[in-house]
């Protein structure tokens, strides 16, 4: 059986069994052999590492590799950077601007939720309360756009290693709706 890895390691190259590819967005690969991942930074200030995985999961550098199963054999993994250093004299690398259901999720999680409500439209704000809100987003770590799959959306990246997908209608920049 084959399976279909979607990585995501920012700013850097990687090696897969050795051989060198620079975007790893949709790799197919099969299910019962392990494949040898080493993320190759493009930055001085963080370190190479290689990440063995098997049947989507990782099975060393664990704290470096987040995995994710999206279902249909389709596998989301995001390959962290590791720091050479704590300290660094340089600017830190700008960090872009997250997404409105990012930032909806930052807010739960700071149980901010005023506001969170004020992300939301008035008639979504009113129809759940907060406690609906925190559960929906409980166990969830990261919001991330799914650009892996033909149907899109936004992937829930769980910590229990899975990232179910969902549809987030926008209305005048305020989220209308959340469809899973």
């Amino acid at each position: 059986m084959e399976s279909v890895y979607h990585f995501i390691a920012e700013n850097s190259v990687l090696l897969l069994n050795g051989s060198f590819v620079q975007s790893a967005q949709s790799v197919r690969y099969s299910s019962n052999e392990p494949l040898f991942v080493t993320v190759l930074p493009l930055e001085a200030m963080y370190l190479p590492y290689t990440a063995e995985i098997l049947n989507g999961k990782a099975l060393s550098n664990k704290s470096l590799a987040v995995c994710c199963d999206m279902g249909d054999g389709h596998f989301y993994i995001e390959l962290k950077p590791r720091c050479a250093y704590v300290f660094s004299p340089q600017t830190p690398v700008s960090v872009p601007s997250a997404s409105a259901p990012a930032q909806l999720l930052a807010f739960v999680r700071e149980g901010n939720f005023s506001a969170a409500r004020s992300m939301l439209t008035s008639e979504l704000s009113d129809s759940i309360s907060d406690e609906a809100l925190a559960d929906f987003f409980d166990g969830v770590i990261a919001v991330r756009e799914n650009t892996f799959t033909p149907q899109k959306g936004y992937l829930l990246v769980k910590s229990d290693g899975t990232a179910p997908r969902c549809d987030i209608a926008m209305r005048g920049g305020l989220i209308e709706n959340i469809i899973m």
